[in-house]
Parts: structure tokens; C-alpha cells; sequence
């Protein structure tokens, strides 16, 4: 869950295109859209154009949402969008073999964001997609296969290869 907080104060005042507003929001969400467009394509230089480009369609289409605390949430779900548009060419779905086999163990280890991030971006781009939509963001896998173009089956057969390939990555970096 966010922690920002945006007054409808500011939020008026960007709709009126205050340059000032505009820059305090971006400032105010900038790294949760940033980070939200990594965690997706896991490039750089396009987590960068896709943060741009949801702040384009923010200033553009603000005054279009009606429920102004569900801002956060907007911008997440533009964010989304984007970066699942960017990465369509890139983003395959590896068929799985059991598909529906369940992950059995648990991982009863203690570790860090920054080693659950480096395992995140080794995973494949299909598979890391779903995990960070369904796990992460919260999305049904209903949701998840309406935006990603699979069906609810993939979704959650490559969650669960996610969730394999991640166990197996991080018992493999608390070793090292």
C-alpha cells in the first residue's frame, strides 16, 4: 500500500496545469512509477519513457477522474499499461510442463528487498509480469490475463513457475 499522500489542494492546482503542482505530484510519485515500470520490463531507459509517458497522460486526463483518492491507483494502473505495451514484443510466456504443479516448499529464510529485487529481474519477462501484477500489485488473475492478452490458466501456471524460479534464486543467493 502507498503512503503518499496528495491533497486535493495540489491535485486542483495541477488540473488547472500549475507547473508548480505538476512538478511537487511528480516529485510526490516518481519513484513508485519508476519503480513500477523497472519491476516490469527491467530496462532502464524504458522504465524512463514509460514514467514520461504516464505523466503525460496524468496531466492530460486528471480532470477526467472522478474520484480524485483513487489517484494513486490510476497511476499505477497507466504505469501498467504502458509498460505492458512497451514490453509485448518482449514479454513470452516459456510453456510449462506441469503447469499445474504447486511450489511445496517453503522458504523459511530471512533476506533482504534488494535480494528479492536482483531475483525478480533474472526472472523471464512473461513470468515476471504476472508475478509483479497478481503478487505484488494485486491484480486478480482475471485482471492480470485481460491486460498481459493470455488466458487465467497462464497466469497462474506462470505464477507458480515464477514463484519456483524465485525459490530456487534466492536459496541459491543465500548460499553464495
Amino acid at each position: 500500500m502507498s503512503l503518499i499522500q496528495i491533497n486535493q489542494e495540489l491535485i486542483e492546482k495541477v488540473i488547472e496545469n500549475d507547473r508548480k503542482a505538476q512538478f511537487q505530484l511528480f516529485e510526490l510519485t516518481k519513484r513508485l512509477v519508476y519503480s513500477l515500470a523497472f519491476r516490469i520490463l527491467n530496462e532502464e531507459d524504458e522504465a524512463h519513457d514509460v514514467l514520461q509517458d504516464t505523466y503525460v497522460e496524468v496531466f492530460q486526463n486528471l480532470k477526467k477522474l472522478a474520484h480524485h483518492e483513487a489517484l494513486i491507483g490510476w497511476m499505477k494502473t497507466i504505469t501498467i499499461r504502458k509498460a505492458i505495451k512497451k514490453s509485448k514484443k518482449k514479454i513470452h510466456f516459456e510453456p510449462l510442463e506441469h503447469a499445474n504443479q504447486e511450489v511445496e516448499e517453503e522458504l523459511n529464510a530471512w533476506f533482504d528487498t534488494e535480494l528479492l529485487d536482483q531475483a525478480i529481474r533474472n526472472l523471464p519477462a512473461g513470468a515476471r509480469a504476472v508475478f509483479m501484477l497478481v503478487s505484488v500489485e494485486g491484480y486478480s488473475h482475471h485482471e492480470c490475463a485481460k491486460l498481459l492478452g493470455i488466458s487465467e490458466s497462464t497466469s497462474k501456471s506462470q505464477l507458480n513457475y515464477a514463484k519456483g524460479l524465485l525459490k530456487k534464486r534466492l536459496k541459491t543467493l543465500l548460499q553464495a
